[in-house]
């Protein structure tokens, strides 16, 4: 059996990043372990965000070492979740992904400011809050990312045409190194 893929979704909120998980995982008929899907429930618990991000490794290292491909979403804003990914996708001889979504300023603070309330008690609505984040963020999303592990996209162009990029370069990238080629045939 070969390789698994472990491919984490980063960007900011309403870049388009989970629209565009969920047409990977979808694509590549694999797990979508969505981490607001997990902080829904441990919202209101002590160190609800932390938690969450605990169990979203858990359950991605459960799909990788059953040799799933696995696609994660979540911000990945700080350094220390690239690093996890990268244990993770080491424990289970996983190739790593990180597909990273982008969007000019104008377009994200559309996006934003149209998000109505009812997404969800937790998600990011309107561009002055995610300011507000930025600011306490104090730029640690801005972390290096290894060439071979990272794809950027820009998510104002259609999610068909980021999927078909996203797909190529893997396809490319893992037909240069048949050793980690991934089991899953669903790469047109």
């Amino acid at each position: 059996m070969s390789a698994p893929r472990l491919l984490v979704m980063k960007g900011h909120p309403a870049t388009g990043k989970s629209e565009l998980a969920y047409r990977l995982a979808r694509r590549l008929r694999c797990p979508l372990i969505d981490k607001d899907d997990i902080k829904d429930f441990t919202l209101t618990l002590p160190d609800g965000n932390a938690l969450a991000y605990a169990i979203m490794w858990q359950v991605a290292g459960t799909q990788l070492a059953l040799g799933l491909d696995v696609v994660v979403d979540s911000p990945l804003s700080y350094p220390i979740g690239y690093e996890q990914a990268q244990a993770l996708a080491a424990k289970h001889a996983a190739r790593l992904w990180v597909i990273e979504t982008q969007l000019d300023e104008d377009e994200w603070r559309r996006r934003l400011d149209a998000r109505p309330p009812e997404v969800s008690t937790h998600k990011m609505r309107g561009w002055a809050a995610m300011q507000e984040m930025l600011r306490q963020y104090d730029g640690c999303w801005q972390f290096e990312i290894a060439p071979e592990h990272h794809i950027v996209v820009d998510t104002a162009r259609p999610v068909e045409e980021l999927l078909g990029e996203v797909l190529a370069r893997i396809r490319n990238e893992e037909s240069e190194a048949p050793f980690t080629q991934s089991h899953n045939p669903s790469i047109p």
